[in-house]
């Protein structure tokens, strides 16, 4: 049995606010992942695959026995979307019938994450992640238990397969949750043989979490320095 977070993000996640929305490059990352004890990790950065490529390179170049899950987090127009086992980007703003179908275009696997985790100004799926070939019934991130509770019953109802992860943003939350699988993870979802595991991430990391990012923001949107993603 294997263990895989299927949610999280690097410095290649763009933010509108942030500059980047999250702490750490994908080498970092999977460096994490690895002393948590996963056997894989899926990068799901905001609007582009590039930091999965880099984290799928770095663990080749190594030759580290670690696999990378390679895909981003999609806007539609009903909420976010995860593409996951895709290597070219799926752009945003489009219907989620339409994104889905992109992502099967490329042989990829379409996640309905968080799909009630609102807050702020965010859209989410809610009844719509039915549309999705999984539902992430649980993200560590959520600020809230009552959504992902809200997701698994989503999903039971509907008998849909489940996802879960981390959604970090920072390499101490990668591996608060995840799957527990055999063999490949996609196909594990695509047969509904997964098991969830998580825990929920920290209030105080979360507080770090914002906090650094936001002192780093005034360097973006006062100063126009971007983070050096590499």
């Amino acid at each position: 049995m294997v263990r895989f977070d299927l949610h999280s993000h690097t410095t290649y996640s763009k933010h509108h606010f942030w500059g980047r929305d999250a702490l750490n490059t994908p080498q970092e990352m999977v460096k994490s992942a690895m002393k948590r004890g996963l056997s894989g990790l899926a990068i799901t950065d905001h609007q582009t695959v590039k930091g999965s490529l880099v984290a799928q390179e770095y663990v080749r170049s190594r030759k580290l026995k670690f696999k990378i899950i390679t895909g981003l987090e999609i806007k539609t127009t009903s909420g976010d979307l995860l593409g996951l086992g895709i290597k070219k980007d799926v752009p945003d703003n489009l219907s989620v019938e339409e994104s889905i179908k992109r992502i099967h275009d490329l042989g990829g696997l379409a996640v309905a994450p968080h799909p009630y985790g609102e807050f702020g100004m965010r859209t989410c799926l809610k009844e719509k992640a039915i549309k999705a070939d999984a539902i992430e019934v649980f993200n560590a991130g959520s600020c809230r238990a009552f959504q992902n509770k809200k997701a698994l019953d989503l999903a039971e109802k509907y008998k849909k397969s489940f996802s879960a992860g981390s959604d970090a943003h920072y390499y101490r939350d990668v591996g608060n949750a995840g799957i527990i699988c055999e063999g490949d993870p996609l196909e594990a979802i695509r047969k509904n043989k997964v098991k969830i595991f998580g825990m929920y991430t920290p209030l105080n990391h979360i507080a770090m979490l914002t906090m650094k990012k936001f002192k780093r923001s005034i360097k973006y949107r006062i100063l126009r320095k971007d983070v050096k993603i590499v």
